[in-house]
């Protein structure tokens, strides 16, 4: 019995004195330098927060490289073992809620810290809805540098982002135009435009200097691109892109777009330019200038005296020629891409009023001759010539020798009208349309959506929007957000 009571005795002292080590004990000093998909992280051993990760993806396993792993007895990531300082670990989520675990042993000690798979300064995006088409959305931001791929459930799959606060409405370096490519011989590329620090004086509303970084398959870093020297050496190497639009043929054959300073007839202006490099050496170039017409096509709806024309996106047609949307004269051009020629101008503020478009974004030329057009609407006019902001989406059919209108109209039902200032995208996919929305123009009931999916008859059938003010839902505006398979 004695003996018993001695156990016990013992027992308790034991507890009491491991209590005591553990309510005493120092936390764990050091840090952990990781690399996630080639991003370096040093964390604070310390510190009991969450790290925020600043790319991931779900479609691939992380690729994790602990450069200090000799520090530690050993680490385990998400039941991921790190073996000789390297691991694969799979991401089933992206967001809010989840958290890839990381267990360590050092020096005896053991210890955790966690990564936020989501970045906590990424905006929520809330879904109503389920998208049907093919493919998944592709979104980037006119102010924050994010680029976001997201499932037709509005699943996150994988996202790019550099923090910043962002209070002026004319910094609009966010990163633009995030798109996925498929060359001839089936590789898949991804890019997008992202603003570079050495330009940064001449940012301007409208416009951000940079350049067009190029990813590859696995989204990882492969090349940036910027200017080369123009045919005629007005510029040199190196020059800022503008990040409107870009076309891939292959790794090294491209078209990107640029706003020059230069000489107008009677001023200097932003002109628009645009060059295409195969192998290393420019094959062809055009400047706005070689149309001298086109400053005479100003709208009184735009300050064309500096940014006159103001080009917002490509298309190479099957013929091999351009069709360039200019939004500050409301034009859409077909160019010859041998000498720079206009074969036809659709000029949207001349249309019949069913027809016309005003500041318009994103302009497709389809196979069946119909043309699709984000129609900011910046110029519409009620019944006794007040301008109405009114944004449509329009499918019209032209003659694609002439390029003029010989029908169609605005696919969105009243019910669903919406001002977009600028930006947006506008879309046929297999099953209906797409329709990025851009900067909103107003406080709407709906200034915070960002993209809606409708069926072929118009019906609204899957949406993602932002919670949060006007003002938070503006400096959240995305850039485009596009549909690919």
């Amino acid at each position: 019995m004695k003996t018993l009571k001695f156990l016990m005795a013992a027992v308790v002292a034991l507890a009491m004195t491991s209590c005591s080590d553990d309510d005493n004990s120092p936390s764990i000093e050091g840090e952990l330098s990781i690399y996630i998909n080639g991003e370096h992280y040093v964390i604070n051993l310390s510190d009991n927060g969450p790290t925020n990760l600043t790319t991931l993806c779900t479609e691939f396993d992380a690729d994790v490289t602990v450069d200090n792993s000799s520090d530690f007895q050993s680490i385990i990531i998400d039941g991921q073992t790190v073996k000789g300082g390297k691991c694969k670990v799979p991401v089933s989520k992206i967001n809010a809620d989840t958290q890839i675990k990381i267990a360590y042993l050092k020096n005896g000690h053991p210890g955790q810290v966690l990564l936020n798979t989501l970045h906590s300064g990424i905006p929520k995006l809330n879904v109503n809805g389920q998208a049907v088409a093919k493919g998944d959305f592709y979104l980037s931001f006119v102010y924050n540098r994010l680029i976001m791929k997201v499932n037709n459930k509005g699943e996150v799959l994988f996202y790019r982002y550099e923090p910043r606060t962002v209070t002026d409405p004319n910094d609009v370096s966010g990163w633009w135009d995030f798109k996925k490519h498929v060359t001839e011989d089936g590789t898949v590329y991804y890019s997008y435009h992202a603003n570079d620090p050495k330009f940064a004086s001449r940012l301007m509303m409208g416009y951000d200097p940079g350049m067009r970084v190029i990813l590859d398959d696995h989204y990882k870093p492969l090349k940036t691109i910027h200017l080369k020297a123009s045919l005629d050496g007005y510029v040199g190497d190196g020059e800022p892109l503008d990040g409107h639009d870009f076309y891939l043929f292959s790794l090294n054959h491209y078209i990107v777009s640029a706003y020059l300073d230069r000489p107008i007839s009677d001023r200097n202006a932003k002109v628009s330019y645009l060059q295409e490099v195969l192998d290393g050496e420019v094959v062809f170039d055009w400047w706005s200038t070689s149309i001298p017409d086109m400053e005479t096509w100003a709208n009184p709806n735009f300050d064309t005296s500096y940014d006159y024309v103001h080009f917002n996106s490509l298309q190479v047609l099957p013929d091999g020629n351009l069709l360039c949307s200019f939004r500050a004269v409301c034009s859409v051009l077909k160019i010859n891409r041998t000498d720079g020629s206009m074969m036809w101008r659709i000029d949207g503020a001349g249309l019949d009023p069913k027809y016309a478009f005003f500041g318009q974004h994103y302009v497709t030329l389809h196979d069946d001759n119909t043309l699709t057009v984000f129609d900011n609407g910046n110029g519409h006019a009620g019944p006794n010539g007040q301008p109405i902001p009114d944004t449509r989406l329009l499918r019209l059919t032209i003659n694609p020798e002439t390029g003029e209108v010989l029908g169609g109209g605005n696919i969105l039902p009243a019910s669903k009208m919406y001002f977009t200032q600028a930006c947006g995208s506008f879309q046929i996919v297999n099953t209906g349309y797409v329709a990025g929305w851009g900067i909103p123009g107003d406080e709407t009931s709906e200034y915070n959506r960002l993209v809606k999916e409708f069926d072929a008859a118009g019906h609204e059938i899957f949406s993602l929007s932002l919670n949060g003010s006007y003002t938070e839902a503006f400096f959240n505006a995305s850039y485009r957000c596009a549909k690919y398979e």
